[in-house]
């Protein structure tokens, strides 16, 4: 028995494998047991949240071909990681955080980096300006900076989840090699 337990949880932390009929996960839904409500409640961080969730709905992520995934509701994060921080037990605006982080991150795969060119950096440039309401928001609710930035880079390692996604996010990335970032001034109103 103990064999079968061990290849099971193997199974599942190294290919996402979920047997059949998992109540948990309907419909690509994360679904909470009374348990897995105690055991968020009981986390000290946002980050262990978001750790057990994974351990414990990583089958629910979104690992389609398509590049920016599904999102049904439309509302600028991809359904999958919706899910992840809807589920966080967390104030309301703090969850607001997250998602204008999310909404962020799913922007980048709006634009082609991968030419290289002049224009690519100028546009992943004035992208990249975009990302400061998100760092004056975590500013502006006060969040503990290691747990916010680290659950932020938690839900950016879910959302680029697939080769294809990591690597456009590369193209990104090396289009604003060499290019610096000019701190904008917070507004007092930086969580959207």
């Amino acid at each position: 028995m103990n064999k079968f337990v061990a290849a099971l949880v193997g199974c599942v932390l190294l290919v996402g494998c979920v047997p059949e009929g998992n109540a948990r996960n309907k419909e690509d839904k994360i679904v909470l047991s009374e348990q897995d409500r105690q055991a968020l409640e009981s986390a000290s961080t946002t980050k262990e949240q978001l750790t057990y969730l994974y351990q414990n709905f990583e089958s629910v992520l979104n690992r389609d071909d398509t590049l920016k995934g599904v999102d049904a509701d439309e509302n600028g994060i991809r359904d999958d990681i919706d899910e992840f921080i809807n589920a966080l037990m967390i104030p309301e605006n703090e969850r607001g955080f997250y998602q204008q982080s999310a909404r962020y991150t799913q922007t980048v795969f709006d634009y082609d980096y991968s030419g290289g060119t002049e224009i690519d950096t100028e546009i992943a440039h004035a992208h990249a300006m975009t990302f400061e309401p998100v760092i004056h928001c975590m500013v502006q609710l006060n969040l503990v900076w290691d747990d916010a930035s680290d659950s932020q880079d938690m839900v950016f390692a879910l959302t680029l989840n697939t080769e294809l996604r990591s690597q456009h996010y590369a193209y990104y990335s090396k289009a604003l090699d060499g290019t610096g970032i000019e701190g904008t001034e917070p507004t007092g109103d930086d969580c959207k």
